[in-house]
């Protein structure tokens, strides 16, 4: 059954475009989180929204704390994407951190405005909101070492101040319909 990949909304087979979101449609069903019930792609290892680990893997596939390679990861920082073991992590409204304290304030204070899976898209995101006057940081998942070898399914996330959200997601609008770029799955989803 086709659903839309941006509001997640389930369509009868035969129609293949969004009536909201005017995008294409995609195959199959949509899944969410167990832990938090946000949406998660597919192949996620971890939720995007609370860091907790998606699936039950068999314990030669869990993937390993980066701290302490021996110990299997529960969950991943929703800030930088770190795999954690329970001793690594710190949890905060239903949220996964790494040990990073830096990581807890930004993301009390941030939202991810935009996810994607190369780094010069999310500089260039960056490079406009901040030329709109909106403060931007860029996480990136490809610098620990679990998501080294996970090539395209690490994600790098531009936040920006939760009280700039509305307006930094104008900016990537009228960019994404400039440059023709891919848009962002997630950008309605806000980390509250």
């Amino acid at each position: 059954m086709p659903y839309c990949p941006q509001c997640h909304v389930e369509y009868q087979p035969g129609i293949v475009e969004c009536a909201d979101c005017v995008i294409p449609l995609v195959e199959g069903t949509p899944q969410f989180c167990h832990n938090c019930r946000e949406f998660v792609r597919p192949d996620d290892t971890f939720c995007d929204n609370c860091g907790v680990l998606q699936q039950e893997l068999p314990s030669d596939d869990t993937p390993e704390c980066e701290n302490h390679p021996d110990r299997n990861a529960i969950g991943g920082c929703v800030i930088c994407g770190k795999p954690v073991c329970d001793e690594c992590s710190t949890r905060h409204n239903g949220r996964i951190f790494c040990e990073n304290d830096n990581h807890l304030s930004l993301h009390q204070g941030f939202v991810v405005a935009y996810t994607t899976s190369t780094d010069y898209e999310a500089e260039m995101i960056k490079a406009n909101l901040e030329g709109a006057s909106i403060n931007a940081v860029v996480f990136n998942q490809h610098d620990h070492v679990y998501f080294t070898n996970m090539g395209a399914l690490a994600m790098v996330n531009v936040m920006v101040p939760r009280s700039q959200l509305e307006e930094a997601r104008d900016v990537i609008n009228a960019l994404i319909n400039e440059e023709g770029l891919p848009g962002d799955e997630d950008d309605e989803k806000e980390n509250a």
